[in-house]
């Protein structure tokens, strides 16, 4: 029987603007068993403020990785759940405690990461478009909105209570997000040369594959295959006249 590996998750947060916001979500992640944190653009955040309200968790302040985008932070990750507090179009919504199990089998072999946008707005859809699955907490209509460490408390517990219940099944690993990105761009590339993406739909094009590819996880041997017909396409056009 398997439980839920902890060590297994990555905390993302997408441009935090509050100092004492990043303090309490460190404090919540010391609470839950989990040590990874990831900070992209924040503000500055090591602040007497944020320090106080780490209490005792300013280990994981201090350990915080710092990326510039989210794609590079999610380039060691095989799995990734972002978070929204309204529904998007097209994409499908779990709250915690239905992905909980799941995630539970994923964590055995994969690293999952859990992404958090701003405080005021939320993550962009093109940020939404890097998850395989996003996650909403239910609240109460008149006042959706959490604040962040709230949030990343209520995901955290939820999964938490995972490494109390035994599942009999792990999933297999997955491809990482620093070889999802290379398919992707290679699979553009190959498109574009046989005309398949119209001038000025480049974007939106990536946004339908994207989420295409995110319906069923990736494993590498997937990735190979996939890149394999690329490099085939990519013989076959220059040898072509297009």
């Amino acid at each position: 029987m398997y439980t839920f590996n902890l060590s297994s998750l990555e905390i993302i947060l997408v441009e935090p603007q509050i100092p004492g916001n990043v303090g309490a979500v460190a404090r919540v992640l010391k609470n839950f068993g989990v040590n990874s944190l990831c900070l992209i653009r924040p503000c500055p955040f090591l602040t007497k403020e944020a320090i106080s309200r780490a209490s005792k968790a300013e280990d994981i302040l201090y350990r915080a990785k710092l990326f510039s985008s989210l794609e590079d932070a999610l380039s060691n990750c095989q799995y990734v759940v972002t978070t929204t507090a309204r529904r998007r179009y097209k994409i499908p919504l779990l709250t915690p405690r239905e992905i909980a199990p799941f995630l539970s089998a994923m964590s055995q072999e994969n690293r999952i990461a859990l992404v958090f946008g701003p405080e005021r707005s939320g993550l962009k859809n093109e940020e939404l478009a890097l998850g395989h699955i996003s996650v909403t907490i239910p609240t109460d209509a008149s006042y959706p909105s959490l604040n962040l460490a709230q949030a990343v408390g209520i995901v955290l517990y939820e999964l938490f209570l995972q490494t109390k219940c035994g599942i009999s099944q792990k999933f297999p690993r997955l491809a990482t997000g620093a070889q999802l990105s290379a398919m992707y761009k290679h699979l553009m590339e190959v498109l574009d040369k046989i005309g398949f993406v119209q001038k000025g739909q480049e974007e939106h094009t990536l946004l339908v594959i994207r989420r295409l590819f995110s319906k069923i996880p990736l494993e590498e041997k997937d990735i190979q295959v996939i890149r394999g017909i690329c490099r085939q396409i990519d013989w076959y056009t220059s040898k072509t006249d297009f």
